[in-house]
C-alpha cells in the first residue's frame, strides 16, 4: 500500500501565519514589544522551516515523465 504524501510545508505555513498574527489579535496596541518580538521570532522560525519543507517536497518526483513533452493548451 502506497503512502500518501502530506503537505507539511503548507501546514507549517498556516501555523506560522497564526503565530505571526497572534500579537496583533490578542495584545493591545500599547502593550510592550518584547512579547510581540517573541512571537515574531518563533513565527519566522516556523515559516523558515515551512519554506525548507516545501522546497524538499518537490525533490524525488518529476511532474512530467522524461519522454513526454510539456505543452500548454
Amino acid at each position: 500500500m502506497a503512502r500518501t504524501q502530506r503537505p507539511w510545508g503548507a501546514v507549517l505555513s498556516g501555523v506560522a501565519a497564526v503565530v505571526l498574527a497572534t500579537p496583533t489579535l490578542v495584545f493591545p496596541a500599547d502593550s510592550p514589544t518584547e512579547p510581540k518580538l517573541g512571537f515574531l521570532a518563533v513565527g519566522a522560525l516556523i515559516f523558515a522551516g515551512a519554506v525548507v519543507r516545501i522546497r524538499a517536497e518537490g525533490h524525488g518526483a518529476d511532474a512530467t515523465p522524461p519522454g513526454e513533452a510539456v505543452t500548454e493548451d
